[in-house]
């Protein structure tokens, strides 16, 4: 039966050809200079999937490294509850899949498909999943309707609908109702955005309040570098996830506190690893001395001695980030002086680590608002506020208070697993003969 909002989906499948032909060029180049990006461009095409074998799959897709690290555990639940199932994965990102592969070797992982319908029918005829797990934002028309045909059903994990994507949606009702209905069960992350989704006409039987699964990732493990990092005696400032424009500011705000006693180490994690070597430069250029998280030696004592003539330390390498918030004094979090919306402000709150961020916390204002409530973060607008904030919580009481404060909120985050899980085994339970029903005829 042909689902009202077709004419909606035409609309937006002309628009997103088009856009796809504009960027093409764009893409091309990128692909010659970052092989990263040519590794993944087939999958991206729709080329290199697994073909469905004789066991369950379940197929998981995260955007980007903090969202594949938070569905792992939910991953874990279904191998456990399915023997010999097998598990493919999918992100946005080359870090993404990278990621995945590190946290689950038993995964398939391929870069995301483009969300034509060609591909995206091509894609699910040959995966063929049993189930598809998708998380935070990441609802893209023409795969989920290919799902839909296919009788696979989709759960959305950790959901969120920001005020602006359900102001743009709810101005093409038939659309949003048509794309939304293809989805089996959204699990979000708070009663806001449920609210939304009703409101946009999703039925309150297919939508519980679960909270964000980033509530229950484990601390990372400390890297071996972050020993040398404590011998120093100096305390670290943990500038994690940052973008352009974010980089500037905390430059400024280094030389602004370089003069305290003893002085501040920073440690500056750019979002993306492309910015690395600009990243350096720029460093560089304000007259910084700079160490490379890459280029530090194995011995912990030669590592020290780098570090101890240092000014900042760029950490250009992947996958580190979250277990150096063990070693940290304060953090900022980046991606919140620019609009970007924000990055996973618990990886430093579970270590006990007092916050920093600027205004643009829409993706994570939930988690930041309570952590400001309670002291343990506080929000600055430019890089001379980001100075003072991080000067006040280096003072030992004021870093303690707030850092036990932070630790409390990440705790209270916790419990999004179980219930996410029990949403998803709602759904095994409620359509396993539709589901197989839909495998056998693929």
């Amino acid at each position: 039966m042909r689902r009202a909002g077709g004419a909606g989906l035409v609309v937006y499948n002309v628009l997103f050809t088009l856009l796809a032909l504009l960027l093409a060029p764009f893409a091309a180049l990128v692909c010659l200079v970052k092989p990263a990006w040519r590794r993944g461009l087939a999958g991206r095409l729709g080329f290199g999937w697994p073909a469905r074998g004789p066991r369950p799959l379940l197929w998981a897709h995260a955007a980007s490294v903090g969202e594949v690290e938070a569905i792992v555990p939910l991953v874990e639940r279904w191998q456990r509850a399915t023997p010999g199932g097998g598990v493919l994965m999918s992100a946005q990102t080359a870090t993404g899949c990278e990621h995945a592969r590190r946290l689950v070797p038993a995964a398939s992982v391929v870069a995301f498909p483009i969300d034509v319908p060609g591909i995206a029918g091509r894609v699910v005829r040959r995966v063929r999943p049993d189930l598809f797990l998708f998380s935070e934002n990441e609802i893209w028309p023409n795969v989920l309707t290919a799902l839909e045909r296919a009788g696979v059903p989709s759960v959305q994990v950790s959901g969120r609908l920001s005020a602006g994507a359900a102001r743009t949606l709810a101005r093409f009702p038939r659309f949003a109702r048509a794309v939304l209905g293809r989805v089996t069960r959204f699990c979000v992350q708070s009663d806001e955005h449920r609210d939304r989704l009703l409101r946009l006409g999703v039925a309150p039987e297919r939508v519980v309040v679960t909270g964000s699964l980033k509530g229950d990732g484990r601390c990372a493990e400390p890297p071996a570098f972050t020993a040398a990092l404590r011998a120093l005696g100096r305390p670290l400032v943990v500038a994690g996830s940052t973008h352009a424009g974010e980089d500037e500011a905390v430059a400024d705000a280094l030389l602004e506190l370089r003069a305290l006693e003893p002085a501040p180490l920073w440690l500056l994690a750019p979002r993306h690893p492309e910015r690395f070597a600009p990243v350096a430069a720029l460093l560089a250029q304000r007259g910084l001395r700079v160490a490379r998280r890459s280029q530090l030696p194995d011995d912990d004592v030669a590592a020290r001695a780098q570090l101890a003539a240092a000014d900042v330390l760029l950490l250009d390498t992947l996958g580190e980030l979250a277990g150096c918030y063990h070693a940290a004094a304060v953090a900022f979090i980046g991606g919140t002086l620019v609009p970007v919306g924000g990055h996973n402000l618990l990886e430093a709150a579970r270590c006990g680590v007092p916050i920093v961020v600027g205004p643009h916390v829409d993706t994570v204002r939930d988690v930041a608002d309570r952590l400001a409530a309670a002291g343990a973060a506080t929000v600055v607008g430019d890089a001379s506020e980001l100075a003072h904030a991080v000067a006040r919580f280096l003072d030992g009481e004021r870093r303690a208070a707030a850092g036990a404060a932070a630790s409390a909120v990440a705790r209270e985050e916790g419990g999004s697993l179980p219930a996410t899980w029990e949403a998803v085994e709602f759904v095994r339970r409620e359509r396993p003969d539709a589901t197989r029903a839909g495998a056998a005829a693929r």
